[in-house]
């Protein structure tokens, strides 16, 4: 009888220290998600905040085109959808620098790459 018992407390001991690990191992996890979520939050708006050098245009476009590479690539990685889809919002909006970096054109470009890099910040939050 009173081996049961000590076999009934063991393997509720057991039990209970399995429940703790897989506890701490989902919290782990999840803490880790959040470190990842801000380091692609990080790359992603310091990607955003690109400044097109108005003196070369052509440069400019180039730039732009690679920091949206740069921003698909983390939207493909990344598990969060709404970060996802800002991340790609944001990398369409680097697409469409305008060739012709004239004050109106890049004024209204900007206010665009505003709006996009608001949502994106919205999505790290």
């Amino acid at each position: 009888m009173r081996s049961r018992i000590a076999t009934t407390l063991t393997a509720a001991a057991l039990l209970g220290a399995l429940t703790a690990c897989s506890e701490i191992q989902e919290a782990a996890n999840t803490a880790g998600n959040v470190a990842d979520k801000a380091g692609v939050c990080v790359k992603a708006l310091e990607l955003a905040g690109f400044t097109p050098d108005t003196s070369n245009p052509d440069q400019a476009v180039e730039e732009a085109q690679q920091k949206a590479d740069e921003l698909n690539t983390l939207a493909q990685d990344v598990g969060d959808t709404t970060l996802s889809e800002a991340l790609t919002g944001m990398a369409d909006q680097l697409r469409e620098i305008p060739a012709n970096l004239d004050p109106q054109n890049l004024a209204d470009w900007t206010q665009q790459k505003l709006d996009a890099f608001n949502t994106l910040s919205q999505a790290c939050l």
